[in-house]
This record gives structure tokens, sequence and C-alpha cells, in this order.
């Protein structure tokens, strides 16, 4: 075997990491109100996940996406009244995207469609155990964006 094939949990852990992945867009895609796509579910879960408002360059960045794109899904977002978007005060160029109360509801509900399995499965495990599963995950995903 070559020293560079991947070792057999790497295997693994990338087998794990896409099944989930392709599981949880489907159940989520499931759950989704009329007129809002993944994608756009996607925005509202970061915006959620980091508790502050977020330049639509960054998101664009953090999903790998053109500053187009990402301007395209906020635009349908905010028309949708899932995201409040503000300009900057000091320079009218910037602007700052916050997921609005309709977003928070729109999360929430297809949060709690998950949350039975989720909390079942979860609950066997310590929070310690999660906080570290959760601090391996964030490396992996610094370390694989920061190799773009």
């Amino acid at each position: 075997m070559s020293s560079l094939a991947p070792s057999p949990l790497v295997i693994q852990l990338f087998s794990e990491l896409l099944l989930l992945d392709q599981f949880l867009r489907n159940r989520i895609a499931k759950t989704l109100p009329e007129g809002v796509e993944l994608s756009q579910f996607l925005v509202l879960l970061h915006l959620a996940a980091s508790g502050d408002e977020i330049g639509p360059a960054r998101l664009a960045s953090s999903f790998n996406v053109t500053r187009g794109a990402m301007s395209n899904t906020l635009g349908r977002l905010e028309r949708n009244g899932q995201i409040s978007v503000r300009g900057d005060t000091v320079d009218a160029r910037r602007k700052f995207v916050s997921i609005s109360e309709q977003g928070q509801v729109t999360l929430d509900k297809v949060v709690s469609e998950l949350n039975p399995r989720l909390r079942e499965t979860l609950g066997k495990y310590a929070r310690s155990d999660i906080a570290q599963c959760l601090t391996l995950l964030g490396e992996l995903r610094e370390s694989l964006e920061a190799g773009r």
C-alpha cells in the first residue's frame, strides 16, 4: 500500500461526513416551507450560528460561492422576510446581514422536525464529548477552507 494512500480511518471519516451531509440535506429539503430553498436555509443556519451580523462578501467566502451568487440568495431571503439587511453608517457601500424573526421561525421549525432523533442520539454523550466533536469538525472545516 502506498504511503500516499489515505488511512482507513480517514476514508471512514469522509464516508460518514458525506453520508451525513446527504441525509441532512434530503431531510431538511423535505421540511422547508414553500419558497425557501436549501441554499437559503443554509445561510439562515450560518447566520443563527454566528449570532452576529455578517457582510455579504464574508458569507460568499464562507459558502465558497461568488459574490453574485450570494447576492442572489440574500435578495431572495430578504424578499421573503427571512433576513434583515442594513447599510453601514460609516461606509454606505458595506452591508450587514442578520437573521430576521421570520428567518428564526423557519430555522426553528426545520430543526424541531429533526430534533427528536438528534436529541435521542446526542443524549447518549456527555456535553464535553459533543463540544470536542464540534471543535474537531470546525478544525477540519477550517483546514479545508485554508487549502482552497
